[in-house]
């Protein structure tokens, strides 16, 4: 038998978390360190502990040691848990602690990255949009061509949407940006407008898996974060394309790989490409310097680099233009020859 699905939470942690957390990722994040750091310790009752006077720069260091082998963000993560649990429960470190145990070699070995992600190719996305549903691709296909983050993108309005705009465009409101920084108009492609028409067209009328009402809201994904994932991953599947970091055993394409796909393909200098990424320092720099359609023009003559299906690109365009017309001219001359021709040939009769 394995591990209970939902274990039962030890009575001073739970509180500590209810009381001190609202956020849902940080409480669980805490939890499981907190759970970590019990069971390391082979601490029956967190609430006995903290009667008992522990030796808290010891078992810190009894802790960290636990951690070895983790990745960064781990480490920082569960480290600052235990911390802050001794801190709001009245148990304070010796000054110099960290100190002594950085010096002396106790803080974890880190890895510096986790799972091996992979940057989907143009066909294997071409594969995962197909098995999409219509909101499915709708999401996909604009993460791909505008490079935004899967959170701003949940928080993005209709009413922030200029479908008529060429290239398409979309406003990130600041509240809605990582930390609060990185306000900024994006681009996307002509295939994700098209499908988020699609997508909006059918949205305020379709029902909910859960059968709780249906998508009608401001928001043009109205669902979480969690949600899209699981949507893709659903895709994934389908698709053949569920390949797992042997290591880790996560997956190696998820939805931050749609961002990571936009950064790689899109062609636009350094600067650019993350300022529309909603990177802070450049947007503070280059981004603000350039004129709004001059990066309008500079996203639209490389839209096709981030376009799945249609060849959007109008060097491609102007070419197909400039080969038609030599046809047209080369049928026209072959008509005159052949008239000239008819009237030697009559000539001679």
């Amino acid at each position: 038998m394995g591990r209970p699905r939902n274990p039962i939470i030890d009575p001073t942690l739970k509180d500590w978390l209810e009381t001190n957390f609202p956020n849902k990722s940080t409480k669980k994040t805490y939890l499981s360190a907190l759970r970590l750091f019990k069971q390391n310790l082979n601490i029956k009752n967190l609430g006995k502990y903290l009667k008992e006077g522990p030796d808290a720069d010891n078992d810190i260091k009894r802790y960290l040691s636990s951690l070895n082998e983790r990745p960064s963000k781990t480490v920082s993560s569960y480290t600052a848990a235990v911390k802050a649990f001794f801190l709001d429960h009245d148990i304070e470190l010796k000054k110099n602690t960290w100190k002594k145990l950085r010096r002396r070699g106790f803080l974890p070995k880190r890895i510096t990255a986790q799972t091996r992600d992979k940057k989907p190719s143009k066909g294997q996305l071409k594969r995962i949009i197909n098995y999409s549903s219509i909101r499915g691709r709708a999401l996909f296909l604009f993460l791909a061509s505008s490079g935004c983050r899967v959170g701003e993108t949940l928080k993005l309005k209709i009413a922030d949407l200029d479908l008529e705009a060429d290239p398409p465009q979309a406003f990130i409101r600041g509240e809605t940006t990582k930390s609060g920084v990185g306000e900024r108009t994006v681009f996307f492609s002509y295939e994700a407008k098209d499908a988020i028409k699609d997508w909006l067209a059918i949205k305020d009328k379709t029902g909910k898996r859960d059968g709780k009402g249906t998508y009608e809201s401001p928001l043009i994904f109205p669902f979480s974060h969690p949600t899209a994932s699981m949507m893709l991953y659903g895709a994934l599947d389908k698709a053949g394309l569920a390949q797992r970091d042997p290591r880790t055993g996560r997956r190696v394409y998820h939805i931050h790989s749609l961002r990571k796909f936009f950064r790689t393909q899109i062609g636009l200098d350094l600067d650019t490409t993350n300022a529309l990424m909603g990177h802070s320092q450049y947007l503070d720099s280059a981004y603000l310097r350039q004129e709004h359609n001059d990066i309008a023009n500079a996203y639209l003559e490389n839209m096709g680099n981030v376009s799945i299906y249609a060849v959007e690109s109008p060097d491609l365009v102007q070419e197909n233009e400039e080969l038609k017309d030599r046809i047209l001219r080369t049928e026209s001359k072959l008509a005159q020859i052949e008239k000239l021709l008819i009237g030697l040939v009559n000539g001679k009769d």
